[in-house]
């Protein structure tokens, strides 16, 4: 793929040439010949790279039937947008080879036997659950048996219900003192009737303590005794039904099944979906080749699938130019197939390994544009220009203002009093008739033209004259 690297002119020219210029080749020791006068513009550079190559989309496929028959449903046109998953165009089942017409049997066959071994395994885990759900009643009951021949609470619990009671009697302690200052009220006082309300709720709290505490420090009472008893035989026996139970199924908790069950169904499923083209990714419908009607066979096109979320392009840039590329410089394209069509991207990929081709070592580049454009077309050449450099403002003079000796390169600059004067310059790109130059000169500055291209001497009047830069 041709490249080439290049400057990039954005013109802002301050002056037009106030004379017109011919830079002419004359032979060696040719007389330099003025020619007119010129001056030194400005304009705005930006180095750049070029290069081209065919646009590609993020996603592009192109899918084949995997089994012949007869096409009996196309559910998509072009430019049609699918999803993938997407059933996009099915084959007559009735007309696909035999081993097709024996998998669907065997995928209803696989899926049952899956279906079982998947209900066999739910068994298991809901007697499981089962088992352990019992087992934990069981120990409650049983830790509630051994306590028969103990108090009822324990030494902890019955040392907090003694502290409630001991706070219930200081209650009323208080209740009954503050009851006593009313005891010359009259009987309906309001404030002696709520001292009174507040003895009562304090006497009975006391009691309430004391009957907890009493109960707790016994030993559980016959009926109590009974009671434990009869739920330690009842949760036993709810205990052996629970592991019967488990005993029963636990021998199916067979993955091996299951994975065996799931590998018969993927098999079966997978060569049932070649009656089928289905989308493999999120994508726009491109080319509808097949047709209801067509008799197709393995490998026949059906359909091209393109997903243009993203468009790239790669291009090679060769060694020289390489190192100045860098992730991230702008980019801007154009299309030959398309007059004035423009778009934006950037570097997003350089493969730092180099392919050599004819001695010239080149590296692929990858160019992503900012927007999918549906103008683009696909496989569509894009010319791209890449910006490695920031816009800088240079100066330029008429390439025949140049002048060349053994000192180097210069100009002569015309002052306001109509007089040469050498400058020292160094000169840079040439575009079109005009050069890059770098010295001691000013937009709007008048320099000298000539029209030879070699050596001069002194006889034309010029101090100093020598050959014109080429």
């Amino acid at each position: 793929m041709l490249h080439k690297y290049q400057t990039k002119l954005f013109i802002s020219m301050a002056l037009l040439l106030s004379v017109g210029m011919l830079a002419g080749c004359a032979s060696t020791k040719a007389t330099a010949e003025t020619s007119g006068t010129g001056v030194v513009t400005e304009s705005t550079m930006t180095d750049t790279v070029e290069s081209s190559g065919a646009v590609s989309a993020y996603q592009l496929a192109t899918l084949t039937w995997k089994t012949s028959g007869t096409v009996s449903e196309v559910d998509v046109k072009t430019n049609q947008i699918v999803k993938s998953g997407d059933v996009l165009m099915t084959l007559d089942s009735t007309t696909a080879p035999a081993n097709i017409i024996q998998s669907i049997a065997d995928l209803v066959s696989a899926q049952q036997a899956l279906d079982d071994a998947i209900l066999s395994k739910t068994s298991i885990a809901k007697a499981e659950v089962a088992l352990a759900s019992a087992k934990s009643t069981y120990n409650d009951a049983l830790g509630r048996f051994y306590t028969l021949n103990s108090p009822v609470g324990s030494s902890d619990y019955i040392t907090i219900l003694k502290s409630k009671v001991l706070t219930a009697e200081n209650k009323v302690e208080d209740a009954e003192t503050n009851y006593n200052r009313y005891a010359e009220a009259a009987s309906d006082d309001i404030f002696k009737a709520q001292a009174l309300s507040t003895l009562a709720q304090a006497r009975i709290d006391l009691k309430s303590a004391k009957a907890n505490l009493s109960y707790y420090k016994s030993n559980p009472d016959t009926l109590d005794s009974a009671t434990i008893q009869a739920n330690l035989s009842l949760t036993k026996a709810q205990l052996d039904d629970a592991q019967r139970a488990y005993d029963l199924v636990k021998d199916g908790n067979n993955t091996d099944a299951i994975t065996s069950a799931q590998a018969k169904v993927d098999a079966a499923q997978a060569t049932v979906n070649s009656l089928s083209i289905i989308a493999p990714f999120d994508g726009e419908i491109a080319v509808v080749f097949s047709l209801p009607g067509d008799i197709v066979s393995q490998n026949t096109e059906a359909v091209i699938l393109v997903n243009r979320s993203k468009l790239y392009v790669d291009v090679y840039i060769d060694e020289t130019s390489i190192s100045s590329v860098k992730v991230g410089n702008p980019v801007e394209l154009t299309f030959d197939a398309f007059d004035g069509l423009t778009a934006i991207g950037k570097v997003t990929l350089i493969n730092p390994i180099g392919e050599s081709s004819s001695g010239v070592v080149n590296y692929s580049v990858r160019v992503e544009l900012d927007k999918s454009d549906p103008a683009i077309l696909i496989g569509a050449t894009a010319n791209v220009t890449i910006q490695t450099g920031e816009p800088k403002s240079v100066l330029f003079v008429p390439v025949s203002a140049v002048l060349n000796d053994a000192q180097g390169e210069y100009v002569f600059r015309i002052n306001n009093n109509g007089a040469q004067e050498r400058v020292t310059v160094v000169s840079g790109q040439i575009v079109d008739d005009k050069v890059v130059v770098a010295g001691d000169l000013k937009v709007k500055d008048v320099v000298q033209l000539y029209s030879s291209s070699f050596s001069t001497t002194n006889n034309a009047g010029i101090p100093g004259a020598g050959g014109m830069f080429r």
